[in-house]
């Protein structure tokens, strides 16, 4: 069975704030329960799990998915425990399904009380060799390579400042966002925001917020009596090295992703043309435009000038993160990357309400990135 008989037939996310006052496990299991009953399924129908256990209790030899066991009620016949988030678990969980280990799988992820006290999530300070001693933090890694980037093609400051404004600018106008309010914003306003990593100024980076998000996937022979499955047409991956350990090299992971995209438009049988709305996992401004080469959407180089003679805004030829992506509604640590997931599904069902693109039958998600040493792109169709 391939992968094209897999279906994406629940998704939900809770509230997306900039601190919430609950555990992660009760947002998690809010997420979870909301992405069954989206499906019209039971936590009793699923029998696969991608989710990192979130806690309190459980194993401490992380990542402990199977703890979600306990509060599913029986036993699962399959696991992911090695990015159990976004389009890897999607990935993984449909060629589980397509190779008959399991049927319906849940992947949920999420989190909370993330500051204690810092100024930057914990999360993006990881105890890592060759990390902790010098106290680098996530941008830092990115920064390193935009700032090579930026080196090699100069127009790639403004493109960027461009790219950004208009994620914000969708955020603004979205409801459910945590930034919602917060806009207009512009090119100017991005490029003369605080500076944070050499390029990167505040409103180049994405956000470091709480709650949680899921998804359940299941057979398309499963999914004929769920609400409105969508298809998962494709994907791939590449992971050069592992992330946020040594500092990465502009000439090793600038192009990273590329393989993966024409792996998955190659399985999907698509091209990149064919593709109506982009997730796109902007951890950072220029990351946006990185994509936009990598997926084969515009030539090397020619990031900025997609997106100022294209168009990533609503109404434009690419619609890029209408829901204000990482930039503006949320990033949920590791329930980030399900977020893109989620919102395909949205623009796919054409359930988005006001950010909805207009007849969107393709859509592609993506997650990491240059800076984090590995990428990963999924395609989604309308059933």
């Amino acid at each position: 069975m391939p992968i094209s008989d897999v279906r994406v037939v629940g998704v939900h996310t809770t509230e997306q704030a900039r601190a919430i006052d609950r555990p992660a496990l009760s947002l998690c299991l809010e997420a979870a329960l909301g992405a069954l009953a989206d499906a019209g399924l039971a936590p009793a129908d699923v029998d696969g799990i991608a989710a990192r256990w979130p806690g309190p209790g459980g194993t401490v030899m992380h990542p402990g998915s199977v703890d979600w066991t306990a509060l599913l009620g029986h036993p699962l016949r399959w696991v992911q425990d090695t990015y159990p988030q976004g389009v890897p678990a999607v990935l993984d969980a449909a060629a589980a399904i397509s190779a008959g280990l399991c049927h319906t799988v849940l992947v949920v992820g999420g989190q909370s009380g993330i500051r204690s006290g810092g100024a930057v999530a914990a999360y993006t300070r990881p105890e890592n060799e060759f990390v902790a001693p010098w106290g680098a933090f996530t941008a830092v890694h990115f920064a390193l390579v935009a700032q090579r980037q930026l080196h090699l093609v100069p127009g790639y400051r403004e493109g960027a400042a461009a790219a950004a404004a208009t994620i914000r600018t969708h955020g603004h106008a979205n409801p459910d966002a945590v930034l919602c309010g917060r806009g207009p914003v512009t090119a100017a306003d991005v490029l003369t925001a605080p500076p944070i990593a050499e390029p990167f100024t505040l409103l180049d980076l994405c956000l470091a917020t709480e709650g949680a998000a899921a998804m359940v996937l299941t057979r398309a022979d499963r999914a004929a009596d769920t609400r409105s499955p969508v298809r998962v047409l494709g994907g791939g991956a590449e992971w050069h090295r592992q992330q946020y350990v040594d500092p990465a090299r502009h000439e090793e992971v600038w192009t990273i992703g590329r393989d993966a995209a024409a792996d998955a438009f190659a399985m999907a049988g698509l091209a990149p043309a064919d593709v109506d709305v982009a997730l796109l996992y902007d951890i950072n401004s220029f990351e946006v435009l990185r994509q936009l080469e990598v997926l084969g959407l515009c030539d090397p180089g020619e990031g900025p000038a997609f997106v100022g003679d294209v168009g990533i805004a609503l109404g434009q030829g690419l619609p890029v993160n209408p829901d204000g992506g990482l930039l503006s509604y949320s990033h949920i640590g590791w329930g980030g990357p399900t977020l893109k997931v989620v919102e395909a599904v949205h623009q796919l069902r054409g359930e988005a309400g006001s950010r909805q693109v207009a007849d969107a039958e393709v859509a592609v998600a993506t997650g990491a990135g240059s800076g984090a040493q590995y990428h990963n792109t999924l395609l989604l169709g309308r059933s």
